[in-house]
């Protein structure tokens, strides 16, 4: 789910291979947009093309396999193709350093305003191999599309379960490979422990089992075994009964509940999953690649060498390289005018600095500067809104969430604030409407619903206001959060006290 606290968070995670290279950072760079991704790429435009090809097919076979899952992204994902480990050596050079024998074959990376997915496009899968080498990635990618926006999350274990199997596909030019066996898990499922089914049915992120590093691979790989089976240990109608599973889960059923529901009695599940992860040969799917994807049909446009650095910039942000981030910046800063793109990243290193007056001046010229800068704009926005703002203040608000929203029209916390916003300035139906979209965006989330409720008392809708935020109370999961719902309700019982029978 969405949270507008974390909206300065950023995480990592890598798959690595030994391998061994100098840095080149002066080649040809090219940008390619597709509908869903964009793909920046150093390995020439052919090549690009062929990345691009193979996350949009994945996507999409997602979305029709398993129409569930949300593969609308509340930020854009943008795909580094490095042509070789030179390249990604300048981009993440961490994992060369201090004596590091292990170097990445693909990263991801989380920052606010975007994903980020580098690998090397050098290395490939063969057909008689059953690793795909972007396995981290791919896992990285299908969790965020199992995970956001719905109203209730999906179980611990089946959501790392299904992106571990669906982490593992091999994309072809005619077909899809889906779930191929992990030999780590494999090799892990035979050596380690194992939970009893219902145990491993209801732990939770908070569990010592999920969090100690001695047993989380244990966890993990009984995670992919359990859904593998599910997908494909026995009947051809698994992957049905599993969306049928999946319904019941995002429905909010326990998954003691919905397992027995589909699959019959747990402890017969238990049985059968003993002998399944010990056997020596697994089923997997293989699909047709959709044919409606045309590589030729992908916006291109070369990267000039400050394009190229302001990418390096982001993208060390996104790595936690901060000082890194902030030589790029302060080199592009001796140029007149500085390029936006360097104003956007300059004021989020102030931004995490804990600035904010400086962070909100850069943010400012970014604005004026035309920046596109989704962050950027809900940013400054955010950082503009007072209690008792003035009329003008409150119109410069929504002209930059507005810009934000057209920019990125899957962010739900700039259409919460927007909604915000429009109720100050008395506009109850706007606002309902804009609280709406958030609350679609973002369904498990208490802002907004919070937002909603508050536009919707202002039209005199008072059922329904007090509706939301008892909905907002249910999914409040900070002591920030919980305090503002007990707020809102605390008024609302006031004002229905004070009201004229």
């Amino acid at each position: 789910m969405i949270r507008l606290r974390a909206e300065l968070c950023l995480s990592v995670a890598v798959v690595l291979l030994s391998a061994t290279a100098v840095a080149a950072a002066d080649d040809a760079w090219v940008q390619l947009k597709t509908p869903n991704f964009t793909v920046v790429a150093n390995g020439g435009d052919r090549r690009a093309r062929d990345i691009a090809l193979q996350f949009e097919r994945y996507r999409t076979a997602i979305q029709s396999a398993w129409p569930w899952a949300r593969t609308q992204l509340d930020r854009p994902v943008v795909v580094i193709a490095a042509k070789d480990e030179a390249t990604m050596k300048m981009l993440a050079p961490q994992y060369w350093e201090k004596g590091s024998r292990l170097q990445p074959a693909s990263v991801f990376a989380t920052a606010p305003d975007a994903y980020f997915i580098t690998l090397r496009s050098d290395i490939r899968a063969d057909d008689n191999q059953n690793t795909n080498p972007y396995q981290t990635s791919y896992w990285s990618y299908t969790s965020l599309a199992l995970a956001s926006a719905f109203e209730h999350p999906l179980p611990l274990w089946f959501r790392n379960g299904f992106a571990a199997v669906l982490s593992n596909s091999l994309v072809r030019d005619d077909h899809i490979d889906f779930g191929r066996p992990l030999s780590d898990a494999l090799r892990t499922l035979n050596t380690g422990s194992r939970l009893r089914i219902v145990e491993f049915l209801t732990l939770d992120a908070k569990s010592r089992y999920y969090s100690d590093a001695a047993t989380r691979p244990s966890f993990d790989a009984q995670c992919w075994a359990v859904v593998h089976y599910l997908l494909f240990g026995r009947p051809d109608d698994r992957a049905d009964r599993v969306n049928e599973l999946a319904k019941l889960l995002l429905d909010g059923k326990s998954s003691v509940e919905a397992v027995q529901q589909v699959f019959g009695s747990v402890d017969a599940l238990q049985g059968e999953l003993v002998r399944y992860m010990t056997q020596q040969v697994f089923r997997y799917a293989s699909v047709k690649t959709p044919t409606t994807i045309s590589p030729d049909t992908f916006m291109s446009q070369p990267l000039d060498a400050g394009q190229v650095a302001a990418l390096r910039a982001r993208y060390h942000v996104a790595m936690g390289r901060t000082d890194d981030a902030r030589a790029l910046v302060d080199a592009a800063k001796a140029r007149t005018p500085v390029p936006v793109a360097f104003l956007d990243v300059d004021a989020f290193l102030l931004d995490r600095q804990g600035k904010r007056d400086d962070a909100r001046a850069v943010y400012a010229k970014a604005a004026e500067a035309n920046s596109d800068s989704f962050f950027s704009l809900y940013r400054l926005a955010s950082l503009e809104m007072q209690p008792n703002a003035s009329t003008e203040q409150l119109a410069r608000i929504e002209a930059l969430l507005r810009r934000s929203t057209t920019s990125n029209t899957a962010f739900a916390p700039a259409h919460t604030l927007l909604a915000e916003v429009l109720t100050s300035q008395n506009r109850g139906a706007e606002a309902v409407e804009i609280a709406k979209r958030a609350a679609t965006l973002d369904p498990g989330g208490a802002a907004p619903r919070l937002a909603l409720a508050r536009a919707l008392w202002t039209l005199s809708r008072r059922e329904e206001a007090r509706g939301q935020a008892l909905a907002a109370r249910t999914f409040a999961d900070s002591d920030q959060e919980h305090a503002a719902v007990q707020s809102m309700l605390d008024f609302f019982e006031r004002a229905a006290a004070a009201a004229p029978r």
